[in-house]
């Protein structure tokens, strides 16, 4: 077992142990951020905190939470042999539910993981951003490439603090490809493809190619199997990190 693996296993005994303000400076440790107690842990507050939502994190989500932006921060944090099965274990108990094989790259953020549902196999690309605050859902082997946005509230144009949530719903084999953006109440069908830099405000169809601003239906997408099982919608090199369907 090599140091990498020590410090994993580490950092999953310490999730599973309860993230306490203890165990969150061991964990910040473990990545190599040094000079924090307890009482430094337990006085961060997140953007979330002063958001006019009935979402607020407990003290296990909140400590969870810092450790999925902090490891963004550190060297271990570009090394993806430690960073992606990191992102895992954290996924695992900060989200709402997390299928196995969710790949996140670096700079992926969030506000209340606990209204984001992941399927198995999900992937998200470097820079992605997800507004969670009115729910998202992402099915199956859903696909987020880089720097995509993802919005589920608006406000009203008169007083900032009134607010209206739609969630987001991405369907399974659903790709959205470079800084596209949804807009809250948006459901990718399954197999739906959203071009780069599109901007979707309507439902899209399964299997359909969407793109511009807005975004419009412009093609069925090209498959050439015959059923959802021989689509390769992996991320990385060989399937790694993900795991197989039978």
């Amino acid at each position: 077992m090599n140091i990498l693996d020590n410090k994993l296993n580490e950092i999953q005994k310490l999730v599973g142990d309860g993230m306490s303000a203890k165990n969150t400076v061991r964990a910040l440790g473990i990545i190599g951020i040094d000079g924090y107690d307890e009482a430094a842990v337990k006085s961060f507050r997140l953007w979330n905190d002063y958001m006019p939502l009935e979402l607020q994190y407990d003290e296990y989500r909140r400590n969870l939470h810092i450790l999925w932006e902090s490891v963004d921060r550190v060297p271990l944090g570009i090394n993806c042999a430690f960073a992606i099965p990191f992102r895992q274990i954290i996924a695992k108990k900060l989200f709402k539910s997390c299928g196995d094989g969710f790949v996140a790259n670096e700079g992926c953020r969030f506000n209340f993981a606990n209204n984001i549902e992941i399927g198995k196999n999900v992937s998200w690309n470097a820079g992605c951003y997800l507004d969670a605050k009115g729910g998202i859902k992402l099915g199956d082997h859903s696909m987020l490439t880089e720097y995509v946005k993802i919005f589920t509230h608006s406000h009203s144009e008169w007083d900032h603090m009134v607010r209206e949530y739609k969630p987001v719903v991405i369907g399974d084999y659903a790709k959205v490809y470079t800084s596209a953006t949804i807009l809250p109440g948006v459901t990718l069908g399954t197999g739906a493809i959203v071009a780069t830099g599109a901007i979707v405000t309507k439902n899209v169809d399964e299997f359909t190619l969407v793109g511009g601003i807005p975004a419009k239906p412009m093609r069925k997408r090209n498959f050439e199997g015959n059923d959802l099982s021989e689509m390769n919608q992996y991320m990385m090199n060989e399937r790694i990190f993900q795991v197989y369907d039978k």
